[in-house]
């Protein structure tokens, strides 16, 4: 099976087109990206601090914002955001004790992976990635006394900051609806350094899932608190948030919230890829300094065992974003 690839035109036009306080918060870092010694890593922080920094100095200013320009400016990040299914056995709409070892390896094909539902295998789904910043799991986390945590991971080749953990304001379903309220659901921030000076802050999520109009109500409550977040947090920032929005065909009132009220642009529909109504999604905004601009967008076709059948009841959403300082 072909993977359906969609592709922006050259990455050399990029930068002749280019630009023109929420509910409950953990905090986790990253096993290396708290190391200290590396260049461009970010700084720690407590969940007081601001971390609305970019990373990195250069040596000469040459910028609109007097900004110093980066010793690299231009490059391109290989995603994958991937709903692994990561349940317990029986409860999970997969079979993880079988799949997610199978997953692991296959992350390595991406820079970046953020994963959503890694609840209970997440040793399993780390066991043989080679991705030199992982995040730690949800601090919450207690799989033997089902506190599974918001179940949201990553793994990165660029080094981040520790994740700003936020849940959900509102869910809907205890047993039913989803079940949504079994489980913290919510997102994370985090600042991610592609190279010395560009600093491009990450979101990964997942939102209420069903179609209940309660379902409904507390997406769109959902929708208002990333947003407010989003512009309490990362003003004036490139901006990348993807996961598992949950959101088809009949939220796009929803949707059009969340993407005009932080200013953000869906990559498929960008690329006009002719699945704007799949769930998992990836959004991107420019800041003044950094322009995002979206290069691929495909369903991984190798997230699948021996006999063909897919690791997870997702599919795995691969984009290719490029970036370019623009200062």
């Amino acid at each position: 099976m072909m993977p359906r690839v969609v592709h922006a035109g050259l990455f050399s036009l990029l930068v002749a087109t280019a630009c023109g306080d929420a509910g409950s918060t953990a905090e986790t870092g990253s096993t290396a990206a708290e190391a200290t010694g590396e260049s461009g890593d970010p700084t720690p922080t407590t969940g007081d601090e601001d971390t609305d920094t970019d990373a990195g100095t250069g040596s000469e200013t040459g910028s609109s914002t007097g900004e110093p320009t980066p010793p690299v400016t231009q490059g391109t990040l290989q995603l994958l955001t991937y709903n692994v299914a990561g349940l317990p056995e029986g409860i999970s709409g997969s079979m993880p004790t079988l799949y997610i070892p199978q997953i692991s390896p296959l992350l390595n094909q991406y820079e970046l992976a953020l994963v959503q539902e890694d609840f209970a295998f997440h040793p399993e789904l780390a066991a043989e990635a080679e991705h030199p910043y992982q995040s730690e799991p949800h601090p919450d986390l207690d799989v033997e006394n089902y506190v599974l945590g918001d179940g949201l991971n990553e793994f990165s080749q660029y080094a981040f900051s520790p994740l700003e953990r936020v849940a959900w304001k509102q869910c809907n379903g205890q047993l039913d609806m989803g079940s949504d309220c079994l489980t913290d659901k919510g997102f994370y921030r985090s600042v991610h350094t592609l190279a010395e000076g560009i600093a491009v802050d990450v979101y990964n999520l997942h939102m209420d899932a069903g179609s209940s109009p309660g379902d409904i109500a507390a997406r769109d409550v959902q929708v208002m608190q990333l947003v407010e977040y989003i512009a309490s947090h990362s003003q004036d920032r490139a901006v990348i948030v993807a996961g598992d929005t949950n959101m088809d065909e009949e939220d796009e009132a929803s949707l059009q919230a969340l993407l005009l009220g932080a200013g953000l642009t869906d990559v498929c529909r960008a690329l006009d890829c002719g699945d704007e109504y799949r769930i998992d999604r990836v959004l991107y905004r420019s800041s003044a300094q950094i322009a995002l601009t979206p290069m691929s967008w495909a369903i991984d076709p190798s997230f699948v065992d021996p006999m063909g059948n897919a690791l997870s009841d997702h599919e795995a959403l691969g984009v290719v974003i490029g970036w370019a300082w623009i200062g």
